[in-house]
């Protein structure tokens, strides 16, 4: 997540001895003078199957029943039954462009009684796409302006064992609109700070989202990069009766991945 304005100079041409004899005249050719030139070139960074390390923290509400969600990293890896995300960026002079995708199914089973249990299947999926321009850069600092749509899908399934009835299918989507701030720190050829803040609404009654993370540069091509991230959603989709579905949750935890960088 570095700048990609890169500075070349031109090589110098220097004629410093061409020495040309005519009646007894010396002429010296004068040396070219050296310009520097800049060019913007495209960069591209993309991080597959980082690793959010997610906590769920808050409430849902299905129907006229509103039921608490306090979801541990561990619980979500007992009951993990896909995960899928990327991150991709391309930048080129003071513009970068980013995408994000996180989808993660959960598949936990809940009993009921000695004889029969509730087999549950969560799904959650957010898809992120949007633009930073830097408005201020320093020799160690750079600062961009976001602005994104974010995307979320949720479906909620669940079928009565041993009978394999289904008794419950609900599903939402929404689109939020974004605006934030995002900055980077170059602390070393090899280490770099990143912190992001954006909050936003549309879908949403509100959203907020805050990233904090290290990125270790290991050579030209890659990256490492560890921290931590907090996504709070508020939703209400303002239906009534059994359609009546709301998510006011916070997910947070751990972030660790691999950039490759191009």
């Amino acid at each position: 997540m570095k700048m990609n304005r890169i500075v070349s100079s031109v090589a110098l041409l220097a004629i410093a001895s061409n020495v040309l004899m005519a009646g007894g005249d010396i002429e010296t050719v004068e040396p070219v003078v050296v310009q520097e030139l800049v060019s913007d070139e495209w960069k591209f960074q993309f991080s597959p199957m980082f690793l959010w390390g997610v906590h769920i923290n808050g409430g849902s509400t299905i129907g006229p029943t509103t039921a608490p969600l306090e979801l541990d990293f561990s619980d979500i890896v007992d009951n993990l039954g896909a995960v899928f995300t990327f991150h991709f960026e391309a930048a080129k002079g003071d513009w970068t462009y980013f995408s994000e995708l996180q989808y993660v199914k959960l598949t936990p089973t809940m009993d009921i009684t000695p004889i029969a249990s509730m087999d549950i299947d969560f799904k959650d999926y957010m898809f992120e796409l949007g633009a930073g321009y830097t408005f201020s850069q320093s020799e160690r600092s750079k600062w961009e302006g976001l602005l994104g749509l974010r995307y979320t899908q949720q479906k909620i399934s669940t079928t009565l064992q041993p009978v394999n009835v289904g008794l419950l299918d609900v599903s939402n989507n929404w689109t939020d609109i974004f605006v934030g701030l995002r900055n980077t720190y170059t602390i070393s050829d090899e280490w770099t700070l990143l912190s992001r803040a954006d909050i936003g609404a549309g879908g949403s009654d509100f959203v907020w989202n805050a990233v904090v993370m290290a990125d270790y540069r290991f050579n030209d091509w890659g990256s490492v990069f560890f921290g931590f991230k907090a996504l709070d959603y508020d939703y209400d989709n303002d239906k009534h009766g059994l359609d009546h579905y709301a998510y006011d949750a916070t997910q947070y935890g751990p972030l660790l991945g691999l950039n490759i960088h191009w």
